[in-house]
C-alpha cells in the first residue's frame, strides 16, 4: 500500500507543477483561459490530493517533522510557494507576477530536491 501511496503522492505533485507552469504561461500571454471555472477548481482538488496523501503518508511512515528536519523544511517551503503562488496570480503588476511566479517554480523544485535527499538544502547542498 505504501508505494501505490507514494506513487499517486509523487503524481499529484506532478500535476501540480504541471498546472501552475501552464497558468503561469497563461498568466504571461494574457489568456482568457485563466478565468474558465475549471481552471480555478481544478488545482484546488489535485493540491487537495497532494496533501491528503502527504499527511497519510506520514502517518503510515511515522514521519513528524519534529523529529525530521527535511520534513519541516518542506512544510515551510509549502507556505512560502502557497504566498509566491497567490503573488503571481493576484497582484496588480504583470512584472511581480512574473517574478513570483518564476520564484514559485524554484521553490517547488526546491521541496522536491528536499523531498529526494531527505535532506533540509535540498538542491542548495550541491551548491555548497
Amino acid at each position: 500500500m505504501l508505494p501505490i501511496l507514494k506513487h499517486l503522492h509523487m503524481t499529484f505533485a506532478l500535476l501540480s507543477f504541471l498546472g501552475f507552469t501552464l497558468r503561469g504561461i497563461w498568466m504571461l500571454m494574457e489568456s482568457d483561459l485563466l478565468r474558465r471555472r475549471w481552471v480555478k477548481i481544478l488545482p484546488h482538488i489535485n493540491d487537495t490530493l497532494l496533501l491528503l496523501s502527504a499527511l497519510v503518508l506520514a502517518g503510515m511512515m511515522g514521519l513528524s517533522p519534529g523529529a525530521h528536519p527535511w520534513l519541516l523544511t518542506k512544510i515551510i517551503a509549502l507556505f512560502v510557494y502557497i504566498g509566491l503562488g497567490v503573488l503571481a496570480f493576484r497582484h496588480p503588476n504583470k512584472a511581480v507576477r512574473t517574478g513570483a511566479w518564476v520564484a514559485a517554480l524554484i521553490v517547488f523544485l526546491y521541496i522536491v530536491s528536499v523531498a529526494f535527499s531527505k535532506h533540509p538544502m535540498g538542491f542548495l547542498l550541491s551548491l555548497s
